[in-house]
């Protein structure tokens, strides 16, 4: 005869015995209730969460199974711990969804088919709340965020089993966590944080270091690096030191080693890096190449050029890449905050006309807009690649790295100086003082980490930026290195420079100054 259903959990006669042999032994319900053969890394987070009052923080990499343990670790709490409360918070509300949930929802369906499937009957997972039958207010898992600014949305939270989880917790707000740790008023509350270690200031960077049990604090720091989990592979670890260019570079440590890296923030490029590649040339003998006609348009302020350069091109990939970009400066003909933007007109269209195939690659904000309108409507130019930089990459791989394409020029072009694959002629500026901006402005890019470890480029309106040069040159010549810049191969013979181009536009500047004394009345 079918046993009768029994309508509530704690009257369950199973579980008493359910809770003795799991509630304070985390590994063995990862075991035996959700079918996990943890690793060492899982182990060690079971057990420093495990005891009542525990204050735990995983500082961890790329792929090693945070994210089933914390689906696990929300399940056991809800189901070991009567009228139990588990707040799961991260930056945005999506990432609790679209992790946390995902994985709560797996190990139900695995649950389900076990020998502890009767208990997958009491409980129910909702989009935003895990609850057990008949307690939906009162025992529940629950997913909830606050806006930056408001971090009182999150009070309220009071039980004597209540734990609190934060994913991603190097970007939540430290007002968020002064809320969040006032309500762990029992000394039986639990916390745990886990995040990529994207900055190395705030709430949880200190539970690594000044409030870390080894300097007296509460809290248990773990550091899980991807290199040392079984479940990530080592083709996977080459791939990414290739990618970011050695286990020295911050994301690396970010987002492998399961770090926080001294230079989280800073400047992508040293000044002496940027040195050597002048005099250079990063093009072999012979190979085919195209030009590109790189432009940005400044707004004719005193730290705001117009600048453009003519470089060739060589490859399309990353500079991990086998077929990696390799760009050689061959002339910057205009470096001015004086320049009209008729009179730039007229020197883009006679650059473009003596280059074979050329490609225009122009910034399209601001006053740019209107400038490559009128290039294309009434000076025919059909190679012309208007740049949005303030746009996110197209290419998965890329907007995973990268905040913006801004990001993505700024971050490779540096790295491709560093591999050797940028290069500047030793005749390529016409004032030697636009050589010495363009050391200051390259070896000078402030940069930070978000919350999902991409880089991002400090805004220009930034304290970081206080006192720093606009970076007008560098921005130019990172354009080169956008992913949606493409060239033509040049029907013209290796070694080519553009013809006449310094004379060409000393003579039209000089026309431009006559004219302007001549209309004033003045003999030149």
């Amino acid at each position: 005869m079918a046993r009768k259903r029994i309508a509530r959990l704690q009257d369950d006669p199973r579980w008493p015995d359910f809770i003795k042999r799991f509630a304070f032994d985390l590994n063995r319900f990862a075991f035996e209730v959700c079918g996990q053969n943890s690793t060492w890394q899982q182990i060690d987070l079971f057990n420093s969460v495990q005891d009542p009052g525990s204050r735990t923080s995983v500082v961890s990499g790329h792929g090693t199974g945070k994210s089933r343990s914390l689906g696990i670790i929300a399940t056991w709490h809800l189901l070991c711990f009567l009228m139990s409360n588990t707040l799961i918070t991260a930056p945005k509300i999506e990432q609790v969804q679209n992790v946390s949930w995902k994985e709560i929802t797996d190990i139900k369906d695995h649950i389900q088919s076990g020998q502890y499937g009767w208990i997958c009957d009491y409980y129910k997972v909702e989009d935003e709340r895990v609850y057990v039958n008949g307690f939906k207010k009162q025992w529940f898992v629950i997913a909830k965020t606050a806006p930056r600014g408001q971090p009182e949305n999150l009070a309220g939270m009071h039980r004597d089993w209540y734990m609190v989880i934060a994913d991603e917790a190097s970007g939540i707000p430290d007002a968020n966590f002064g809320v969040l740790t006032g309500g762990l008023t029992d000394k039986r509350n639990r916390m745990l944080m886990t995040s990529q270690g994207t900055r190395n200031t705030g709430f949880f960077y200190d539970t690594h270091h000044k409030l870390s049990k080894s300097r007296g604090g509460p809290w248990n720091n773990l550091a899980f690096n991807s290199e040392e989990s079984p479940l990530v592979s080592m083709e996977w670890i080459l791939e990414k030191r290739n990618e970011y260019g050695g286990i020295d570079d911050p994301q690396y440590q970010i987002k492998v080693r399961g770090i926080f890296p001294e230079n989280l923030v800073g400047q992508l490029l040293s000044r002496s890096a940027l040195e050597k590649t002048i005099g250079q040339c990063s093009l072999k003998p012979g190979e085919d190449f195209g030009w590109l006609v790189l432009v940005d348009v400044g707004a004719g302020e005193y730290r705001d050029k117009t600048v453009v350069i003519i470089a060739k091109v060589v490859g399309n990939g990353q500079p991990h890449e086998h077929d990696a970009r390799r760009v050689h400066i061959v002339d910057v003909p205009i470096c001015s905050n004086t320049i009209s933007e008729t009179t730039l007109i007229g020197e883009i269209q006679q650059i473009m006309g003596r280059l074979s195939n050329a490609t225009l690659a122009i910034d399209g904000g601001g006053i740019g807009g209107p400038l490559i309108k009128r290039l294309r409507d009434h000076h025919g130019l059909p190679h012309t690649i208007k740049i949005l930089w303030g746009n996110p990459c197209f290419k998965k791989a890329l907007k995973e790295v990268f905040f913006n394409q801004r990001a993505q020029a700024m971050v490779t072009v540096a790295r491709a100086a560093k591999a050797g694959q940028l290069s500047i002629d030793k005749h390529a500026f016409h004032d030697s003082r636009h050589q010495t901006e363009l050391l200051d402005q390259g070896s000078r890019i402030p940069y930070h980490f978000n919350d999902k470890a991409q880089y991002v480029i400090e805004s220009k309106r930034s304290k970081e930026w206080e006192g720093l040069p606009s970076p007008d040159i560098w921005d130019a010549i990172s354009f080169a290195y956008l992913e949606e810049v493409h060239y033509i191969v040049s029907d013209a013979v290796d070694g080519e420079r553009p013809p006449d181009a310094r004379k060409a536009t000393a003579e039209r500047l000089q026309d431009e100054v006559e004219a302007a004394l001549a209309a004033a009345g003045i003999a030149a």
